[in-house]
């Protein structure tokens, strides 16, 4: 039987409905509508976080910026402004402990004792202390 009697004797009435070779659908189906839904919103839901995640670090660096540019016109550094300032107010009277009046007293007969003020200022000094206690 030669090729030709082959083909012309092919039985077209047989239907390769039923027939799988392997090949993958166009539409791929997990069954689920929820997943299928999922997959298909993917990329919109990615395409949205990258642009959040860049507008957030644009952001950050718009700030970063604006703060080195206020804390250099202060006459600053801004590379160490944060220690700078903690270095300050540690050495500032606010966080210092408060003296008592006994020690304030003291200290101020000692500077008229050693003649670093005069019985005057002694005087308007310890005025001062006492009414600055007073009203607390």
């Amino acid at each position: 039987m030669k090729n030709s009697e082959i083909l012309n004797n092919f039985d077209e009435s047989v239907s390769d409905d039923g027939i799988n070779f392997g090949y993958i659908e166009d539409e791929f189906s997990t069954g689920s509508n929820f997943i299928d839904t999922s997959f298909s919103v993917m990329p919109i839901l990615l395409g949205l976080f990258v642009v959040v995640f860049v507008a957030a670090v644009i952001f950050i660096v718009y700030i970063q910026t604006r703060n080195y540019r206020k804390i250099k016109s202060a006459g600053m550094d801004p590379i160490t402004f944060e220690s700078d300032l903690k270095t300050k107010l540690a050495q500032s009277s606010l966080l210092a402990p408060k003296q008592s009046l006994e020690a304030k007293l003291e200290e101020l007969s000692g500077l008229r004792s050693r003649g670093l003020i005069t019985a005057e200022e002694y005087a308007q000094a310890r005025q001062d202390l006492l009414r600055d206690w007073r009203e607390g």
